[in-house]
């Protein structure tokens, strides 16, 4: 009874917030809040029982005197994969800043640290470890796929193109990849960039059994916003399936908006996304990025882009070279 009441008093909330100045056109409109009726509200992902056991061994582990170098990396970067997991960012880049320090041949630390730092607005960093990872380990699609976000982020929309398209010739029928390669092309030719997208997405065998699919066809015009929100959790068995598929949704949907200059109703959808609380998916990291990217008064720099933490840690470790 508690739960129905809570989520009902969200629900109500946060329509009449949106209610206030949204357009009766919804999605035809030129700008304004998004329809109340595509907000859609899940208990958040919060942290489990087994995350918190998982933490406490690991810590244990980290004490073991006989381990190596290349060992204590090993836990370092899975302890690093459980911070970010469980929302504790800044934790994790430290504890993949440490992995890295340990073992300096441990690609996936360099893969992620580089990750991490884009998602924080640390471009040049972010470069520069995933040059790190890619030279370690040159056939790791992830590396090359972070190294696209961050170029695409730092505003290097055609070297982003390249990694993009190296990781989709990976895997054709990833939406995702096609989606991403299609905001790099975007920036440089909207129109032929469109067409990319439908051309590729003409080649994704089973279309239906992809929720990526579907995001791709409302950017093509075959689906309305409004018939991708009516169906947004077929297939999912549980909140916590529901929660993913909803921080998706929100972010490509903020992004479809943007892209159109609707930067009021991308606003909302990447907020949205935000309370999903699914935190080790890029679309939760990558909204608090945009979200940044569009904050002209600086209103996030405290709930993310803070430099102090990570200045620091950077001089931390340039001393230590």
């Amino acid at each position: 009874m508690f739960k129905k009441l809570f989520l009902t008093a969200c629900m109500a909330v946060m329509i009449s917030g949106l209610s206030a100045c949204a357009s009766t056109g919804s999605e035809n409109s030129v700008d304004g809040h998004i329809d109340p009726d595509f907000v859609k509200i899940e208990l958040p992902r919060v942290i489990t029982p087994n995350e918190q056991l998982n933490m406490v061994k690991l810590a244990q582990l980290l004490g073991n005197q006989r381990l190596n170098h290349a060992q204590l990396s090993r836990i370092m970067w899975h302890r690093a994969e459980l911070y970010n997991r469980m929302g504790l960012d800044y934790l994790s880049i430290m504890s993949l800043l440490a992995c890295v320090n340990e073992d300096n041949q441990n690609f996936d630390c360099y893969r992620d640290y580089g990750g991490s730092l884009y998602s924080h607005a640390k471009f040049l960093e972010a470069y520069d470890a995933l040059d790190g990872a890619i030279e370690l380990s040159p056939n790791d699609n992830a590396s090359y796929f972070n190294r696209g976000l961050a170029l695409y982020y730092g505003k290097r929309e055609k070297m982003a193109e390249k990694d993009f398209y190296k990781v989709y010739l990976s895997d054709r029928q990833d939406p995702y990849f096609q989606l991403w390669l299609y905001f790099a092309e975007n920036a440089s030719d909207p129109e032929k960039a469109i067409k990319n997208l439908h051309d590729r997405y003409r080649m994704i065998n089973v279309k239906e059994l992809v929720f990526g699919t579907r995001i791709i066809e409302v950017f093509l015009g075959m689906k309305t916003e409004k018939e991708l929100w009516d169906h947004v959790f077929d297939g999912t068995k549980n909140y916590l399936e529901r929660n993913e598929r909803l921080c998706e949704a929100y972010f490509y949907m903020g992004k479809m908006h943007l892209l159109k200059g609707e930067k009021t109703r991308a606003l909302d959808y990447f907020k949205l996304s935000r309370t999903t609380n699914v935190s080790y998916f890029l679309e939760f990291s990558n909204s608090l990025l945009e979200l940044h990217m569009l904050d002209v008064n600086n209103e996030y720099d405290d709930i993310g882009f803070e430099d102090k933490v990570l200045n620091t840690e950077s001089e931390n470790r340039d001393s230590e070279k």
